[in-house]
């Protein structure tokens, strides 16, 4: 089974040079963009990604790492950018959740008919504070996890989820932190989140700098390197330069 792979441009933003490196500069800028991801080919549409609506409340939660703010247009909010490939947020099938941070799980309560594909360790770690205080998944996104979508969520780790589709369990930057790998007809596809955020990171086998183990990071890369044909950056500015229209497969 093979699939095509859309990057649905979501915002950019800039982030400060020590937050896109470990030990780097604070003083460099570096670009960001934010994706969601739409794959083809599948009886259904697939997502990786959710989606951001509420741009406002994520600058102000992470006011700490953005040297600019994020900024999104009215052509690249999620419901208009599935639109202009004919889907609606009812029609998906599965979303799959690279990691719980507020950016890439925001919109998940659009998507009423689709399956919930999250990491299972990390899905545990960020319900097992008390009351979830101090967690670093939104507690809407949680509540709907653990209760309201409860009998669609799959939580698994390194598990062929749908023929071709598989979650590659990375850690690093959260506990939760998975890639999604899809087989396409450039080869497997490693969706990377933010582990992998941007591609140079990858190339100069630097972690980024906002990560809960930097060493995970690295045997993250490691791994990446040795299973899959091509990464994707989760949040490389760049994916457009290299595939043309955005499009992967």
């Amino acid at each position: 089974m093979t699939y095509r792979i859309r990057a649905l441009s979501n915002g950019r933003c800039v982030v400060a040079g020590h937050h896109a490196f470990a030990g780097g500069d604070p003083d460099e800028r570096y670009a960001f963009a934010l994706y969601v991801w739409l794959i083809e080919g599948g009886e259904a549409p697939i997502l990786v990604e959710a989606g951001l609506a509420n741009v406002e409340e994520m600058n102000r939660g992470a006011a700490h790492v953005l040297a600019e703010p994020i900024v999104q247009t009215e052509e690249e909010r999620t419901v208009a950018q599935l639109a202009r490939h004919g889907v609606r947020p009812e029609d998906v099938g599965w979303v799959f959740i690279t990691h719980l941070h507020f950016d890439h799980v925001d919109q998940l309560d659009l998507y009423g008919n689709a399956r919930i594909v999250v990491s299972r360790r990390g899905l545990e770690a960020a319900t097992a504070f008390e009351g979830w205080q101090g967690t670093w998944a939104p507690g809407k996104t949680l509540e709907g996890l653990t209760d309201l979508w409860a009998d669609r969520v799959i939580a698994v780790d390194d598990t062929e989820v749908l023929p071709g589709i598989r979650t590659m369990w990375l850690g690093g930057h959260t506990p939760c932190s998975q890639a999604v790998v899809v087989e396409t007809a450039v080869g497997s596809v490693a969706i990377a989140g933010d582990t992998v955020a941007l591609l140079a990171q990858l190339e100069r086998d630097i972690p980024m700098g906002i990560a809960d183990s930097p060493e995970q990071c690295r045997q993250a890369m490691v791994r990446l390197r040795e299973e899959v044909d091509v990464v994707l950056g989760g949040h490389d500015p760049n994916v457009f330069d290299r595939f043309p229209g955005g499009v992967i497969g």
